[in-house]
């Protein structure tokens, strides 16, 4: 973590935030409430090549909406991928707190604390809290966790590396075709040509990857048969399919609770996990309205409302 200020005030930025001291310039940490993440392994060695196949990569965890802006960083497990919406974050500041997109600065992740998750989990409020689900930043309750310390979010936070903010103005014209676009094809042009240079050396380290996978083949035979590496990557995948749930329903459970929505209990089961809450009765509409519209299962006798997901 980095130590050093910048120009901007750090503000950590969840749907519960409501005011923040005023300031010339804002750098924001998002919490998983304003971005999607996803961790894969690219035989890419520079983060522009990764950022081309960003699209692609989530293609299947974004709703069908325009609008999004990725961001891509190495670390020691592979390329992690950002998606994030610049007009989500610009209206919610706007509507909370009154500040204006010019200025925001530079953006971070709540993955990026993962250093600190790995100790403490970092309090939001009284009733939330950032911590680590499978290795990835998730916010829950605090009543879902055992830990009774919390680390205190503060600018000596910092991540070390941060992404320059992106408008929503920027992000919907750069699909337009201008002069700038035309001399940047031109010298995307030119730089094919470094690239051929390039590949040479990949197609190298291409072989030397091929004798590694059959001197991997000649240890574990089972593995040539495609039938049996085909078996094993659905095992994972339904695996991580499944986690991926888990966490997206724990996501939207917490963002039920509130101070007259308490959560009482949580249930994970093989194919569902349902939790259940006391709702006072002037919350009663407003939760069921925003479980329905998160495609929830929901049931309610009285004023203790039961809600359910699949994991599918």
């Amino acid at each position: 973590m980095s130590l050093i200020n910048s120009n901007g005030r750090l503000i950590l930025l969840h749907n519960a935030l409501k005011e923040v001291k005023k300031a010339s310039k804002y750098d924001l940490v998002l919490s998983p409430q304003f971005y999607i993440v996803k961790r894969e392994q690219l035989p890419v060695k520079y983060a522009f090549q990764a950022k081309k196949l960003a699209a692609s990569v989530m293609e299947d965890l974004l709703p069908n909406e325009y609008g999004y802006e990725y961001i891509v960083k190495k670390d020691a497990d592979g390329w992690l991928f950002f998606a994030y919406r610049p007009k989500e974050i610009e209206n919610f500041l706007k509507g909370c707190c009154n500040i204006d997109s010019s200025k925001i600065g530079n953006i971070y992740f709540a993955d990026q604390l993962k250093s600190v998750l790995e100790k403490l989990p970092i309090g939001i409020d009284e009733y939330y809290a950032l911590s680590l689900i499978d290795g990835y930043a998730t916010i829950v309750p605090r009543k879902m966790l055992s830990s009774d310390r919390y680390a205190k979010f503060s600018s000596k936070l910092r991540p070390h590396k941060g992404f320059k903010f992106k408008s929503s103005s920027k992000v919907e014209n750069s699909g337009n075709i201008s002069k700038s676009a035309i001399v940047a094809s031109v010298l995307l042009g030119l730089l094919g040509v470094a690239f051929i240079a390039e590949g040479y050396s990949y197609k190298k380290a291409g072989l030397k990857k091929m004798a590694s996978v059959e001197n991997l083949y000649s240890q574990y035979p089972q593995l040539q048969s495609k039938l049996t590496r085909d078996s094993i990557k659905s095992k994972y995948s339904k695996i991580e399919k499944k986690q991926r749930a888990i966490r997206e329903n724990i996501d939207l459970f917490s963002q039920l609770s509130s101070k007259k929505t308490i959560l009482n209990s949580l249930e994970l089961k093989d194919n569902s996990i349902s939790s259940s809450y006391n709702v006072d009765s002037s919350e009663l509409k407003r939760v069921k309205s925003i479980a329905s519209s998160a495609k929830l299962k929901v049931n309610n006798k009285g004023n203790t409302l039961t809600v359910e997901g699949t994991l599918k």
